[in-house]
């Protein structure tokens, strides 16, 4: 697959407020507001298919503006705020400004590598993204009141966290009902759901929290899918120590629900099963097997997605 090239970089330094916007190293601060982004997206004449736009992930503030570049057919980059700091520090930018930040946003958008830059998610799948972090806040919260119960005497406590729980019960009910609605009113999503659900060992809690929490699935190469959810093995060497590969880093509430799926899979689902048994058989620890099978899963669920065909056992 030809890699594509981008003539132009644009570098965009995100506040809350405002927009410091480097092209070609001339920065230019606007309103962070749809009317001023339109207006500053209006005044550039650059082609679309050779501009990149470049800003960092700051946790929601960039979604205007993404959304409004995205629309006027510009390919958006959001990268990783640890990826550009550490890219400033290696070019001896230690000085922080929103202008300079601006300008070394634009310079790493013009250094980053083409091929890790990929269709970043739609409005539906953010929307999704939101409600399934919601849910995981809520599941979490009503296990601590579960917790909690066991441990109080009092009985007016009890009637009130009793009372807690109901509510949160019933809350997460229907959470999940809205989001497999959102599942099932996007065709794509849709078809996306019923791929991942055709895998032994993929039930719908994980579909939903890999359709929601990790968009990528189907669009990254499968070492970055890996690495991704935190289930690639990273190699540590240095002169003469040679430690053991580990899997570091990844998205936790991803991997947390696929590792349970692992465990099913690694017994009830034919390809994966032989797998495991093979590692076992190789002297490979259980909890290295199953990463190992948790790997694989994700690796095979990617390219379903992307070849768009069911699970083949």
């Amino acid at each position: 697959m030809q890699i594509k090239k981008y003539t132009h970089v644009i570098g965009i330094d995100v506040s809350k407020n405002w927009l410091d916007i480097s092209l070609n190293g001339k920065v230019t601060r606007i309103d962070q507001t749809k009317s001023a982004i339109t207006r500053f997206i209006k005044k550039i004449t650059l082609s679309d298919e050779s501009t990149l736009v470049v800003m960092e992930s700051t946790g929601g503030y960039e979604r205007l503006a993404t959304d409004n570049f995205k629309d006027a057919g510009l390919t958006v980059h959001i990268a990783h705020p640890n990826r550009i700091r550490a890219y400033a520090k290696a070019r001896g930018c230690l000085a922080k400004t929103d202008k300079l930040d601006a300008k070394i946003i634009e310079s790493y958008g013009r250094f980053v590598d083409p091929s890790r830059i990929h269709g970043l998610p739609s409005k539906k799948e953010r929307l999704m993204c939101s409600w399934s972090r919601h849910l995981s806040h809520l599941k979490a919260s009503l296990h601590q009141q579960k917790c909690r119960i066991e441990l109080v005497d009092d009985i007016h406590i009890k009637r009130s966290i009793n009372k807690l729980i109901r509510i949160m019960t019933k809350e997460i009910e229907q959470i999940e009902k809205r989001l497999l609605h959102l599942v099932q009113s996007d065709e794509t999503l849709k078809r996306k759901y019923k791929i991942l659900c055709s895998m032994k060992g993929v039930g719908p809690t994980l579909a939903m929290i890999l359709l929601a929490e990790l968009p990528e699935l189907g669009r990254a190469t499968k070492k970055e899918i890996a690495a991704l959810v935190g289930v690639a093995p990273m190699t540590s060497e240095s002169g003469m120590r040679a430690r053991k590969a580990q899997t570091h880093y990844g998205r936790q509430s991803v991997r947390r629900v696929l590792y349970m799926g692992a465990l099913v899979g690694a017994h009830h689902n034919k390809r994966l099963k032989v797998f495991y048994q093979r590692l076992l058989a190789k002297g490979k620890e259980k909890k290295v097997a199953l990463v190992a099978v948790m790997r694989k899963m994700i690796v095979i669920l990617n390219a379903m997605l992307q070849k768009n065909t069911l699970f083949n056992a």
